[in-house]
Formats: structure tokens, sequence, C-alpha cells
């Protein structure tokens, strides 16, 4: 008998349409987590030529372009792509897609999309697209929330839009923006950790987006011993992640701060059984650092051999840089709870600590912002400020499990921490792979 023929696989193939402008991180996550999930072997970020739906001035495309190719190189499953460019006209997606078609013959295509389109009520709701029953028989759509939308209605929406195949996926948009990054170096601020440095460097020497009366970014900090203000982000860092560098020059830009201090807790009192020793955790965080001119790390909490408390950190900090500078703590907002057995009033020495330091907090949830400052208003004796800052769909948790699991994590931490990583061989079991 005549042996059965060996059934080839079609490649399946991410088509990522947008503006970009500029592309950043929240792309970049939610398309490395989207390839992964569903098994694609590529993902095109196709650059939008004119966008029908961005009416406003957009930068021109072949800068966008090239920004994208910038962003996406290094990436072996990424793809930046002209189609859109080339054939000119308005950018919509049955023409981008049917081009795809083309290109990959025979394989199967995702198109990724924000789910705000699933909406009824949007002024660009998925049905009304042009060409929108021609594209449902050519995709699938991949959707991800926006703005915290909630999934179960996402799925009910999605279930509305009859003869379309669409994949609702939980990954996040992040509220990074494109406006954002836009806004920021109009005002002459840093973008650190919104975007690939390569990225960074292509507005900066070019001047995109920024007008005649932009102000210069400040590049150079004060010498050490010219602190007057400085911040102390003290953590487990396991390991230190964009979360809490992008956080971390938020602050330091709206606040004013001469210096970040990124001191990583030897023994954290809350959490004795951190996945990295105390060296590792260092090293990851030296190296994520060294680049930014603001931005210190501190062996403070390591060589002092004791129970990490903050109070001793921030004892040690005014010695090292005098009485008179100001100092600010970092902390989650999960201290502000009378719930958590962390509870801020408990700390120790915290009588002591209110007295020394500003806490400046971060949302574990930027949704209950108004909530966590409430709480914050239930400890008087303590000056704390609850930032409302941009933030990444990045934890240090998912990351040592994507180690463990062998997912990529890629745009979740500096390429140097991911090299340490590998090389110390952490968060992965003996039996696991690498990522």
């Amino acid at each position: 008998m005549p042996k059965p023929k060996k059934q080839i696989r079609k490649r399946r193939i991410g088509i990522f349409g947008g503006t970009f402008s500029p592309i950043h991180y929240g792309h970049l996550i939610c398309a490395e987590k989207v390839r992964q999930d569903l098994d694609l072997d590529t993902v095109e970020f196709v650059v939008s030529a004119n966008p029908p739906n961005k009416t406003f001035g957009v930068l021109d495309a072949e800068d966008r372009y090239d920004m994208v190719v910038a962003a996406t190189e290094d990436n072996p499953f990424f793809n930046a792509s002209r189609i859109d460019i080339e054939h000119g006209g308005s950018g919509y997606s049955l023409l981008t897609v049917e081009a795809i078609k083309e290109k990959y013959a025979g394989d199967e295509l995702f198109y990724l999309t924000s789910a705000e389109y699933l909406d009824p009520e949007h002024r660009w709701y998925l049905p009304q697209w042009v060409g929108a029953k021609e594209l449902f028989k050519i995709c699938t759509f991949v959707v991800f929330p926006r703005d915290r939308q909630d999934m179960a209605q996402l799925k009910e929406w999605a279930s509305l839009i009859k003869g379309a195949r669409i994949v609702v996926l939980d990954a996040p948009s992040p509220p990074i923006s494109s406006t954002l990054i836009r806004d920021l170096v109009v005002e002459g601020k840093s973008i650190w950790y919104t975007t690939p440095w390569v990225v960074q460097q292509m507005i900066f020497k070019k001047g995109h987006y920024r007008t005649a009366d932009s102000p210069a970014p400040v590049t150079s900090p004060v010498a050490p011993e010219c602190i007057k203000r400085l911040a102390i982000y003290e953590s487990q860092f396991d390991p230190i992640h964009y979360g809490n560098l992008l956080f971390a020059e938020w602050v330091r830009q709206e606040y004013g701060h001469d210096r970040v201090l990124f001191v990583p807790s030897a023994s954290p009192p809350n959490n004795r059984a951190v996945k990295a020793s105390a060296e590792a955790r260092h090293r990851m965080v030296v190296a994520a650092t060294a680049e930014n001119p603001f931005f210190d790390s501190s062996r403070i909490a390591l060589d002092r051999n004791t129970v990490s408390y903050a109070l001793l950190s921030v004892e040690d900090v005014h010695r090292q840089y005098g009485a008179h500078v100001e100092l600010d703590l970092i902390i989650s907002s999960k201290f502000l709870s009378p719930s958590n057995q962390w509870y801020l009033p408990t700390w120790m020495g915290a009588e002591e600590l209110f007295k020394k330091v500003r806490f400046l907090v971060f949302p574990e949830d930027m949704a209950d912002v108004e909530k966590i400052r409430a709480l914050a208003k239930k400890i008087p004796e303590a000056k704390i400020e609850v930032v409302s800052a941009p933030t990444l769909p990045v934890t240090s948790q998912e990351i040592s499990e994507h180690v463990r699991t062998g997912r990529s994590i890629r745009y979740m931490t500096p390429w140097v921490v991911q090299q340490t990583i590998t090389k110390q061989d952490l968060y992965r079991r003996k039996t696991g792979k690498k990522s």
C-alpha cells in the first residue's frame, strides 16, 4: 500500500497594522504574547501609509516605518512590512490583508487589533469596516482588551458578529500610548522605557515630534555631592523589569529627583523565599540601571547582613548622602491595605520612618487609584502621595514563570537582564527549557 502523504503544516501569520507613531513596548509586548499563545510563525508589523481613522497630522510613513524596522529587526519572528506604503491610498485593512494573503499563499492569517472595535457603539465598529464580509472569510481576528475592558463583555460582543472568526485573547493593551510618548517629547521629557532604545535615538536625532517651543531634555545629572532630592526604590527585584524602570523614571521627572536609588532587598521581611539570590538580583539591577545617568544601584541592604527593613536603608542613605537630602520612598499600594500582613503602620520603626521620608505609592491596579488614595488618607501620620503613572503589563512573577516554562521574556525586561537570567540559570527548573 502506498504511504499516506505527509501533511504539511500551514504557516500561521500574524498581521499587526497600525500608525506606529511611534511604535512602543505596548505594541511589542502584546504582539509577542499573541505570537506565543497562538503559535504564530511570523508577525508582520504593517505600517499604515494613510490610516483612515487618523485624520490629524501623522509623522511621515517612511519615518514611522524606519522606527518599526529598528524596533523589530532583532526579533526573528517579527517583520516590518511596507505593504501599505507601497500600495498607497487609504490604509484599509482589506487591502492590507489581501496583499499579505498574496505573499503567504495558502497560509493561515491572523489579524491583530484592539478589542475596542468589537463595541457596537464604536465609530469604527468591526462589521462596518470597508470590505468586512470579505475580511471575515480571509482571516481570523485576534483582539486584545484595551483600558481594562471586561473579557466576558468582549466575548459576548464577538459572538454577535456573524461570519467572523474572532479570538479574544487576554493580552491587555497597557496604559502606555504613542500619544503619551509624543507629548513627553514635546515637553522635553525623557521617554526611557516606553519604547526600545534604538527608537528613542531615532526620535532624538531626527527631532521627531518636537516643536519650536519644546525644551531640550535634561541629560546630565548633578554631581553626587550636589544631590538634594533622592528617591529610594527598595524591592526584591526578582527580577527587575520595565514596569519598575518606567515607573521610577516617571517619578523622577514628576518629582524632580536628582537620583533614583535602586536597593535590592537582601532578606525582605515580607518574602524570605525570593527565587534568586540577593547577589544575582543585585547584578540584574546594576545591569538594568547602568545606562540611565539618573539611576544608581546600591548594596546597602545586601552589605548590612540584616533583615531588609526600610528604616535601616533610609538611615544608611542619610549617612551616605547627608541628613539634608530630601528622601522619597517608592512603595507598592498593597502596603496601604489594612488587611495586608505588612500594613505600612506596622513596619519596623514606622513612627520614625514617617518623620524621615515621603511615600510615593505605585498602584498595583490603576483602576483603583481613587480607592488607594482613600486608604492613604487613613494613615494621616505619614506623608503619602499616590502616583498615577503609565504602566506596562509586566510582573516579576510572570517573568519567572515564563522562564520556567520556556516562554520568551522579550520586551519584559532589558536585554542585559535576560542574559544574566540565562547565564546564571535563574528561575528555571533543571528539566525545563531555556527561553
